[in-house]
């Protein structure tokens, strides 16, 4: 009798696991503003913000990262950072007032910089299904540059973007 009801638990197990599983479509619909996040370019991450490369919003990067200990942040990191993990930083001019969106591809932390200060987020999300993108951090920006901080990252590379919201 155990075993029956064991080997129907583990039946009923998987069933509900493939139950969540999602069949993916050839092209994944993305949200407004990260049209180019499957085709990024390639930028190499900076160790401080004087030699940061800038990114243009509305454009996808797969950034090569370093290990932290190399990397002096623009301000310290929320999250604790963990030596063999791994981190970079770019820029970002913005142009126009308003919310904009940072994605990423993986669950790195996240902070936008201004003058030395992180910033408040407005709202935290996940991408669509099946985009590749893993979460979107969204911000109220005014016109100016701002330092892209990436932190805790498990993986040397990371695809993210800047867009403006809806």
């Amino acid at each position: 009798m155990r075993v029956l009801c064991i080997a129907a638990f583990m039946a009923l197990s998987a069933t509900s696991v493939m139950a969540q599983t999602t069949t993916c479509p050839t092209d994944p619909v993305v949200s407004a503003g990260f049209e180019t996040w499957a085709t990024p370019a390639e930028v190499n991450a900076a160790t401080n913000g004087a030699n940061a490369p800038f990114l243009e919003t509305g454009k996808a990067y797969k950034a090569a990262l370093v290990a932290t200990p190399q990397v002096t942040f623009a301000s310290a990191p929320a999250k604790a950072q963990s030596p063999d993990s791994f981190a970079g930083l770019m820029l970002v001019h913005i142009t126009d007032s308003g919310p904009y969106g940072v994605a990423a591809s993986s669950g790195v932390w996240i902070d936008l910089i201004k003058d030395k200060t992180p910033l408040k987020s407005i709202r935290h999300g996940h991408g669509p299904d099946c985009s590749g993108i893993r979460k979107i951090v969204s911000y109220d920006l005014q016109p100016g540059d701002y330092v892209l901080q990436i932190a805790s990252s498990k993986s040397s590379d990371v695809t993210v973007q800047i867009a403006p919201q809806p």
